[in-house]
C-alpha cells in the first residue's frame, strides 16, 4: 500500500548542517520569508505558533501514477454509447446544450447523405439544401440535437458500416427531445425541428422495433407539436384567435417545409391509426394547410404548383387536373379514405337496425367511400400508374391502400348483406353481386405490388406493416373466392379458370407469409392467422403444421399461440416477448441476400423509409393470440385487430 506522505528525497552534505539553511516548516507551508532563528523564528513568535525545523531537505516527488489511474481517466473520457468517439470537457459542450461530442463530420455528412437517399422520400420533411448547410452554422443556429441525432440513426440503420452506431443516436435522439422538453416555458420544445424529430423517432421505434406503443406516444408528441404552431392551419383566410409561436417564413422554402411537416405527421397520424385502430389524433375538418407540393418543387425551391385543400384534392382529381397535385398529395388522399373506410366499417351497428335513417345513411356514406376509392383508382395520373412505376414509392402506396380500403369496405358490407340486413330502396342481392365484383380486384390489385416488387423486392415489402397485413388481407380474399366458387357456375358455365387462378394467388401469397415470418413477428402472426383460416375452411390443413414449425424453429412453443379468455394485443410489447437490444446484429430495414425454395429473395425496393420500412427488431415470438378471422367477419377497427377469440373457434 502506498504511503500517504510524498517520498523524501535526500541531498548531499550533513544534515544538521544543511538544517540551518532551511525556513521553518510553519513558513515553508505557508510560502512566506523566514527569518531562520533558532530555535524559534521571529514569524512564529508574533503569531504565537509552534515553530519546528526539518531535520533534512526534501522535494516532493508527488504520488506515483497507477494504472488503475490511468484506466479510470480514460473510463470517464470515452463516450459508452459509441465506441471511439470522446467526451469533450465538462463545460465547454454543455455550455451549447451538448452532453458528449459529435461523430466527425465526415460520419456525419455520409449519415446525412444515406437519409436523403434512403429514408426521405417516405417522410419529406426536411430541405435537403437548407439541412445540410445548417449543420455547418454555429451551433446555437443548427437544428436541434434530438433532429441531427435521429436523423442519424434512421440512416445507420440503413448501413451495414454504421448499423452498431443506430440504437446510441437513437438513444440520444430521445434524450434530447425529453431535456428539451423541461427547459424554459415551452419556447425550447415548440420548434418545427421538433415536430420533426418526434415524428421520425415514432417511425424508427415502429419500423426497427415493431413497438407501436411507444411508436404512438412519440407521435402524440409531433402532433400536438404542429398544431401548437399552427402547422395545420397554414394557409388559413380568416386570422385565428390564437396565434402561432412561429415567425412568418422567411421565403417559400421554409414556408413549405412547415407545410411538408404537418403532412408527415399527418400521414404517420393515419398511417399509425389504421395499423392499431385507435383513435386518430388529427381532425381533418380543422385543416387549412394546402396539400405539398411536388419534391421537384420542393428541392428546388419554386412554387409551380397551384394551392389545393385536403378537401378539394378529390374533385382535382374527378374533374381530370390530377397532374397538379404532387404524388405526395395523392398519397396522402389514399392513405386519407383507407381510415375512412376503417372508421366506416367499425361503425357496422348503425346499419344492423330498424332505424330506416340510420340504415340510409350507412349506406349513403357506403357509396362515397367506394366511388372516391374508384376515383382514386381509375383518374390517376400516369406517372403513378404501377404498371408504368413499379419501384415508385407513392405508387406503392397509393394501390395498397386504395386496394385494402376496397376489400375493407366491401367485406363488411358482404358480411351485413349475407346476414340479411335490409339496403333501403335497393336490393340485398344487387348490393351483393357489386360487391363482390370489387373484391377479386381489389386483392389482385395487393397482389400486383408484391409481383413488381420482384424476387429482389418482396422481402423487404412483405416487412412493412401496413403492406403485411395487405397481403394477408388479399390471400383471404382468394381463399375465400377458392371456397365459395364452385367449379360449374349457373347455367353449367366453367369457372375452373377463375378459381385456378385464385389459388395460384393465394399460394403465392401464402407462400411468402410462411418464409418471411421467420424473421418478423408481425409477418409471421399474419401467417399464423391466414394458416388458422385456412384449416377451418377446409382448403389446406397443412399450412398450420408450417407455420407451428417455424414458431418451433424459433424456440417457441404451441402453447403460446393457443387463445386465452384475455384478448392481448400484437402492437403491446409488454404481452409478448420483445426485443429492448436495438436492432439484431446483422439486420436492415431491408432483407439483403436471402433466398428461398421458391425463388423469393431479399434486397431494398425503397421500403426502408419511416412509415414505409420494414420491423427486423423487437417482438419475438408469434404473441400469445391470433386475430379474429376475417371470413368469419370483417371489420376491424384497426389493420392489427385485438388479439384473442374463443378458443373453440380456432382448430388447434
Amino acid at each position: 500500500m502506498e504511503a500517504e506522505h510524498p517520498p523524501l528525497r535526500h541531498e548531499g552534505g550533513d544534515s544538521h548542517g544543511q538544517a540551518g539553511l532551511l525556513s521553518c516548516a510553519q513558513c515553508r507551508s505557508r510560502k512566506l520569508k523566514c527569518d531562520r532563528k533558532r530555535p524559534i523564528c521571529g514569524r512564529c513568535v508574533k503569531q504565537n505558533e509552534t515553530c519546528s525545523y526539518p531535520g533534512l531537505r526534501q522535494r516532493a516527488l508527488g504520488r506515483r501514477k497507477t494504472v488503475r489511474d490511468l484506466e479510470e481517466r480514460i473510463a470517464l473520457s470515452v463516450d459508452p454509447g459509441v465506441p471511439g468517439l470522446l467526451r469533450q470537457p465538462a463545460n465547454q459542450l454543455i455550455d451549447l446544450g451538448i452532453f458528449e461530442q459529435l461523430p466527425s463530420w465526415d460520419v456525419i455528412d455520409q449519415l446525412t447523405a444515406l437519409y436523403f437517399q434512403n429514408i426521405h422520400a417516405g417522410a419529406p420533411t426536411l430541405h435537403q439544401a437548407t439541412y445540410t448547410a445548417a449543420l455547418r452554422l454555429p451551433p446555437h443556429m443548427r437544428p436541434p440535437m434530438c433532429l441531427q441525432y435521429i436523423v442519424m440513426a434512421s440512416a445507420a440503420a440503413t448501413s451495414e458500416t454504421y448499423r452498431h452506431l443506430s440504437e446510441p443516436f437513437y438513444q440520444r435522439a430521445r434524450v434530447y427531445a425529453e431535456a428539451d422538453e423541461l427547459k424554459g416555458p415551452g419556447e425550447t420544445l415548440t420548434t418545427v425541428g421538433h415536430a420533426q424529430s418526434w415524428c421520425l423517432i415514432s417511425a424508427y421505434e415502429c419500423h426497427v422495433y415493431a413497438i407501436f406503443t411507444r411508436a404512438s406516444t412519440s407521435l402524440c408528441r409531433g402532433v400536438r407539436i404542429a398544431q401548437m404552431l399552427k402547422l395545420h392551419q397554414l394557409d388559413v383566410q380568416a386570422p385565428e384567435p390564437l396565434p402561432s409561436a412561429l415567425p412568418p417564413p422567411r421565403n417559400w422554402i421554409e414556408a413549405e417545409e412547415r407545410r411538408q411537416t404537418w403532412w408527415v405527421v399527418f400521414l404517420a397520424d393515419r398511417f399509425l391509426t389504421s395499423t392499431t385502430g385507435w383513435p386518430s389524433l388529427v381532425d381533418e375538418r380543422h385543416i387549412k394547410t394546402n396539400l405539398p407540393s411536388s419534391e421537384e418543387s420542393f428541392t428546388a425551391g419554386i412554387a409551380n404548383d397551384p394551392p389545393i385543400l385536403l378537401s378539394n384534392g378529390l374533385q382535382e382529381l374527378e374533374q381530370g387536373r390530377g397532374a397538379q397535385l404532387s404524388p405526395l398529395a395523392i398519397r396522402i388522399l389514399a392513405v386519407n379514405e383507407l381510415l375512412h373506410a376503417l372508421d366506416h366499417s367499425a361503425n357496422h351497428s348503425t346499419a344492423s337496425g330498424t332505424d330506416d335513417t340510420q340504415n340510409g345513411l350507412y349506406w349513403r356514406r357506403h357509396r362515397e367511400i367506394d366511388t372516391n376509392l374508384t376515383t382514386l383508382t381509375l383518374l390517376l395520373p400516369e406517372r403513378l400508374h404501377l404498371a408504368r412505376n413499379p419501384r415508385s414509392l407513392d405508387a406503392i402506396l397509393i394501390h395498397i391502400c386504395t386496394n385494402m380500403a376496397t376489400i375493407q369496405l366491401h367485406r363488411t358490407a358482404l358480411a351485413l348483406l349475407r346476414r340479411g340486413t335490409p339496403v333501403n330502396h335497393l336490393n340485398n342481392d344487387t348490393m351483393i353481386a357489386q360487391s363482390e365484383a370489387r373484391l377479386l380486384p381489389a386483392a389482385a390489385g395487393v397482389l400486383a405490388v408484391f409481383r413488381a416488387a420482384g424476387d429482389d423486392g418482396v422481402g423487404t415489402a412483405i416487412r412493412n406493416p401496413l403492406l403485411s397485413f395487405a397481403a394477408y388481407m388479399a390471400a383471404s380474399v382468394f381463399l375465400e373466392d377458392c371456397s365459395r366458387v364452385s367449379l360449374v357456375g349457373p347455367g353449367g358455365q366453367d369457372r375452373s379458370g377463375r378459381r385456378r387462378q385464385s389459388e395460384e394467388s393465394l399460394d403465392y401469397l401464402a407462400r411468402i407469409l410462411v418464409f418471411f415470418g421467420r424473421s418478423s413477428s408481425l409477418v409471421r402472426a399474419n401467417a399464423f392467422q391466414l394458416a388458422a383460416d385456412m384449416k377451418r375452411s377446409g382448403y389446406d390443413a397443412s399450412m398450420m403444421d408450417k407455420v407451428l414449425d417455424q414458431v418451433g424453429t424459433l424456440g417457441g412453443a404451441t402453447s403460446e399461440i393457443r387463445v386465452s379468455g384475455s384478448k392481448p394485443m400484437l402492437f403491446c410489447p409488454a404481452l409478448t416477448q420483445t426485443s429492448t437490444a436495438g436492432p439484431a446484429e446483422g439486420s436492415t430495414f431491408g432483407l439483403q441476400g436471402a433466398s428461398d425454395s421458391w425463388g423469393h429473395g431479399g434486397g431494398n425496393l425503397g421500403f426502408d423509409a419511416p412509415f414505409h420500412g420494414n420491423s427486423v427488431a423487437g417482438p419475438s415470438g408469434t404473441g400469445r393470440g391470433v386475430a379474429l378471422s376475417m371470413l368469419q367477419y370483417g371489420a376491424p377497427e384497426g389493420l392489427f385487430l385485438q388479439l384473442g377469440a374463443n378458443p373453440e373457434s380456432f382448430l388447434l
